[in-house]
């Protein structure tokens, strides 16, 4: 099949599956990514006759709840409630299941499990055209902002590439790197993951100086990009997509399951039927451990909602 032909083949199919946005790229080695004996660095260490990359991405901006904002109530994030916290994956296996109709490998990026993470997905992201990496350090899109879950396939196929990355439009802003707390950007376009608040609240250990200021945070965290200039509409106004609805659907169930009160009365067994399906990868006992920190500070904010 011809690149062009089969490239826009992919392109309706992901459209119609609810797949926001997708580009392919050359599936040549990445020779700045900052693990040079990772796995990910080379698509055909995966697949040694790998001759494309695709990549795809889910605009999760409408995935948030009004109660963040009260104290009594936990907050995680868009990406965490997506259920795409590590890599998008259900969504690729159609694209991944017509390649293989057609003759062609295909291997999708998956982070859950062992040596399934095979892409920068970011680094990719932004060869295959669909946006730059910010100073924040996560791609940010034009149309979607950072508000983007992302997943990956490598293929022996022959599709048209993108040949023109996105231009780094981030300039002299520096929202981003002011805004963290924790100082885990104080280099621009390289966040220091020891110091991140995403990272920390899932960590064995909460160092005191992210209780200080975790505030209702029980899993995750989005400060930078609440921050930057091109989440200001989504911030405000949430693109409706097939997902912003089917999330709106179920609202009014996570209002009440985020409740700090009913979310420190969760056994282990709880946990997992509630939070399975999102594949944070978070322990019960680090989840547990956030909750009961940020039930301590409303209870020095406010009285708990009735």
């Amino acid at each position: 099949m011809k690149k062009n032909l089969l490239s826009e083949k992919i392109k309706n199919l992901a459209e119609s599956i609810g797949i926001d946005t997708i580009g392919f790229a050359e599936a040549s080695e990445f020779s700045d990514y900052a693990l040079s004996r990772h796995q990910r660095r080379n698509p055909k260490l995966t697949l040694s006759n790998a001759k494309s990359i695709i990549i795809a991405g889910c605009y999760i901006g409408g995935v948030t709840m009004p109660e963040w904002n009260n104290a009594w109530f936990g907050r995680t994030s868009r990406l965490y409630l997506s259920g795409f916290f590590l890599d998008v994956v259900k969504p690729l296996s159609p694209l991944a299941d017509f390649l293989r109709e057609k003759g062609y490998h295909a291997e999708i990026c998956d982070g859950s499990i062992e040596g399934g993470s095979i892409l920068p997905l970011k680094l990719a992201a932004v060869r295959a055209g669909l946006g730059w990496q910010g100073k924040h350090s996560l791609l940010i899109s034009k149309k979607y902002g950072t508000f983007l879950a992302l997943g990956g396939i490598i293929t022996d196929a022959e599709i048209e590439h993108n040949t023109i990355e996105e231009s780094d439009r981030c300039r002299s802003c520096d929202k981003c790197q002011k805004a963290c707390p924790l100082a885990a950007l104080d280099q621009p376009y390289v966040l220091n993951v020891k110091k991140c608040m995403s990272n920390l609240l899932a960590d064995e250990i909460l160092p005191q100086q992210v209780q200080d200021v975790m505030e209702n945070r029980v899993g995750d965290c989005e400060i930078c990009q609440e921050a930057c200039p091109w989440n200001k509409k989504h911030l405000e106004q949430p693109l409706v997509t097939k997902m912003t609805d089917h999330f709106q659907t179920q609202i009014k169930n996570w209002r009440k399951t985020f409740y700090l009160p009913n979310l420190s009365k969760l056994t282990k067994i709880n946990y997992n039927d509630i939070f399975g399906h999102l594949n944070t990868d978070i322990p019960y006992h680090v989840f547990h451990r956030n909750v009961l920190v940020a039930m301590e500070r409303a209870k020095g904010i406010s009285e708990p909602v009735n």
